[in-house]
């Protein structure tokens, strides 16, 4: 994948993660719900942070080359 794109890539996620954590979408996770005993804002920010993750790893480890017969 050419730096570009990869480029284009990190600051859309970047932009929604800033956008996963602003106030009114945390403001809509703050009720007095538990799930298995955990806070539901608790629970969001988890997954947010969980998928954030693994959306950051995805686009990091793709390469440029297509794989060689010696990789």
């Amino acid at each position: 994948m050419p730096d570009r794109i990869k480029r284009q890539r990190f600051i859309f996620l970047s932009l929604l993660l800033l956008a996963l954590f602003v106030f009114p979408l945390i403001s809509l996770a703050d009720k007095p719900v538990r799930i298995g005993g955990i806070p539901l804002l608790f629970v969001y920010f988890f997954t947010v942070w969980l998928i954030a993750i693994g959306l950051l790893y995805r686009y990091a480890e793709k390469n440029n080359k297509p794989p060689g017969p010696f990789s």
